[in-house]
C-alpha cells in the first residue's frame, strides 16, 4: 500500500537534488476519478544508482530501469524515463534507452487515461490527452493501437480489465486493433494471462468487458473459454472467479486445457468439479462423501448457472452433515482389528473390504456398528 501524500515527498527529495520526478499511471487516473488508490508510481530522469543515493531501495527492476524506494514505511517503484526498444516476444523490450524526457517517457506507455502525470502540487499534467478520455469514459491506447499491440499483447487483455474495473468503452480503432492481433496472445506466458482475467473477472463491469472479447473474438484464444464466455453473457448476476472457470470448462466437455497454469490444488478443484457438475445435478450421499461438500456446492451453482437445476445449498449442505459417515476412520471397526480377525496381511484387500463398507453405510445397506460390520466381514473376506 503506498499513498498519494507519501509519493508527493518522494518527488520532493527528487527534486531537491535536481532532479524531475513525477507521480505516473493509474494512481493519478484513479485520483482524478476519486477511486482508492493501491499503489504509487514515481517516473523521474534520475538514474537509478541515483536514486539509490537518495533513498533505500530494492533493485527490482534495474533492467526496465525500475527500483523499489522505501520512503516512510511505504513503498514506490520508482522509474528512469525511458524509450523502449524493439519487443521481441510481444511483452518485453530488447532493450531499455534512457530518455532526459517525460513526454517520451508517458508516450511508450499503453493507454491514455493510465498517461497522466501529477507533480509535487499535486497539479495534473495531460501530454496525451488522458484527461479527455477519462471524461468521455474512453479506453484508447497512446498513439497507434497496431504499434502498441505489438509491442506487448498483453496490453490487449489490460483494455478488458480496465474496462471490467471502469465502466469504460473501448474506443473503435482500439477495438479493431486487438480484433486483427488477437492472436498474439498465444505468445504471452500463460501466467501473465491468468492473472489478468482474474483482475478482469473481479471487476464491477464484467459483463461489459466480457462483450468486448466477443465482439473482438479474443475468447476464441483463449483455450476452452468460448462457450463459457457466451453463455456468461447472456446471464443476469456475473459469476465469481471460480464458478466462472469452472462453468467454463463444465462446458468445454469436463476438460481443463493443459495450457492453463493453475495451480495443481487449483486445476485439481476446477477439473474435479466440472466433472461432477456434467456428471449430476442431483446430489446423493454418496456424491458428498466422495467430492465433499466444498465440490459437490461449487458444481450446483455451476449448474444451476447453467440452467439445468435449482439452487441446492441448503440441501447440501443439510445432507453432508446429516452423513452416517464422512472417512474410512469413522468406520467402529478399525483397520487393525479386521487383520486380527481374518488372520491376513494388509493389502488392497483391506481398502476394498472398507470401501464397500462406507459405501452400504451409506445407503443405509449396512450400520456403523463394530459387531454388524465384524460379521459383515466374516461373511465377506473371501
Amino acid at each position: 500500500m503506498s499513498t498519494i501524500k507519501t509519493a508527493k515527498g518522494v518527488l520532493y527529495e527528487l527534486k531537491k537534488q535536481g532532479y524531475e520526478a513525477y507521480i505516473v499511471g493509474g494512481a493519478v487516473r484513479d485520483y482524478k476519478l476519486r477511486m482508492p488508490i493501491n499503489d504509487v508510481d514515481v517516473t523521474t530522469n534520475a538514474k537509478p544508482f541515483q536514486v539509490s543515493k537518495i533513498f533505500r531501495t530494492i533493485p527490482t527492476g534495474i533492467k526496465y530501469g525500475t527500483v523499489t524506494v522505501k520512503f516512510k514505511d511505504e513503498q514506490f517503484e520508482v522509474t528512469t524515463y525511458r524509450i523502449d526498444g524493439e519487443y521481441k516476444d510481444d511483452r518485453h523490450p530488447d532493450q531499455v534507452v534512457y530518455s532526459e524526457s517525460v513526454i517520451e517517457d508517458v508516450k511508450r506507455r499503453d493507454f491514455t487515461i493510465n498517461g497522466l502525470l501529477m507533480n509535487e502540487k499535486q497539479e495534473v499534467i495531460d501530454h496525451v490527452e488522458g484527461l479527455k478520455d477519462l471524461q468521455d469514459k474512453l479506453i484508447r491506447t497512446i498513439g497507434d493501437p497496431y504499434q502498441r499491440f505489438n509491442e506487448d499483447a498483453l496490453r490487449m487483455l489490460r483494455a478488458f480489465y480496465f474496462q471490467s474495473k471502469l465502466g469504460f468503452q473501448i474506443e473503435k480503432e482500439t477495438r479493431d486493433a486487438i480484433e486483427a492481433l488477437r492472436d498474439k496472445l498465444k505468445n504471452v506466458a500463460m501466467e501473465r494471462i491468468v492473472n489478468e482475467l482474474i483482475k478482469t473477472i473481479q471487476g464491477v463491469h464484467l459483463k461489459k468487458a466480457l462483450k468486448s472479447m466477443v465482439t473482438t473474438k479474443v475468447h476464441e484464444v483463449l483455450p476452452g473459454l468460448k462457450k463459457g464466455i457466451e453463455h456468461i453473457l447472456e446471464m443476469e448476476e456475473m459469476p465469481y472467479v471460480d464458478p466462472f472457470f469452472v462453468l467454463c470448462f463444465a462446458l468445454n466437455d469436463g476438460v481443463v486445457p493443459q495450457a492453463w497454469t493453475f495451480s495443481n490444488k487449483h486445476r485439481h478443484r476446477y477439473q474435479q468439479a466440472a466433472e461432477l457438475a456434467n456428471m449430476t445435478t442431483t446430489f446423493d450421499a454418496i456424491h458428498l462423501y466422495t467430492y465433499g461438500i466444498d465440490l459437490c456446492t461449487l458444481a450446483n451453482k455451476v449448474n444451476y448457472m447453467l440452467g439445468r437445476s435449482k439452487n441446492l445449498k441448503d440441501y447440501i449442505e443439510k445432507t453432508y452433515h446429516s452423513l452416517p459417515i464422512q472417512s474410512e476412520l469413522d468406520l467402529k471397526l478399525r483397520a487393525t482389528e479386521m487383520i486380527e480377525i481374518t488372520g491376513k496381511k494388509a493389502g488392497a484387500w483391506l481398502k476394498d473390504i472398507q470401501q464397500e463398507m462406507v459405501l452400504k453405510i451409506l445407503r443405509k445397506e449396512l450400520k456403523n456398528d463394530k459387531d454388524v460390520l465384524k460379521t459383515y466381514l466374516i461373511e465377506h473376506i473371501k
